[in-house]
């Protein structure tokens, strides 16, 4: 289950973009996030992605389509 929270996001929207987010806008947009981010890490755990640059290389290449070998 995602951990977005209204907090997160208004937190986010201030760091981020500098931008005050009126509090009754922080729980509907968090709601809206929130299966995006279950999502990934759904695939996140399905490709077994980390946060090294060689394990994302690596999930990149499992993706790709196979060369021609012709």
């Amino acid at each position: 289950m995602s951990d977005i929270t209204g907090g997160f996001v208004a937190m986010m929207a201030r760091v981020w973009h500098r931008f005050a987010l009126p509090a009754d806008d922080a729980e509907p947009l968090a709601g809206m996030l929130a299966p995006m981010d279950d999502a990934g890490e759904l695939v996140a755990e399905a490709l077994r992605f980390d946060m090294e640059p060689s394990d994302f290389d690596r999930a990149l290449e499992e993706l790709a389509p196979p060369a021609d070998e012709t």
